[in-house]
């Protein structure tokens, strides 16, 4: 029994970080965008830079 609510603990906390990272992941992206979007004139040295 102990081992059962071990097990699904477990698989909870994996399931709980690997969603936790696809989100930031995701809301990185967006930051992405809207960063170049509003930064038009910006080089593409200086786009690499800050990706970087």
């Amino acid at each position: 029994m102990v081992e059962i609510i071990g097990l699904g603990t477990m698989i909870a906390l994996v399931w709980l970080i690997a969603w936790s990272m696809a989100g930031e992941s995701e809301s990185e992206k967006r930051r992405m965008i809207s960063a170049l979007r509003d930064n038009t004139a910006t080089t593409s040295h200086q786009r690499t830079r800050h990706a970087a």
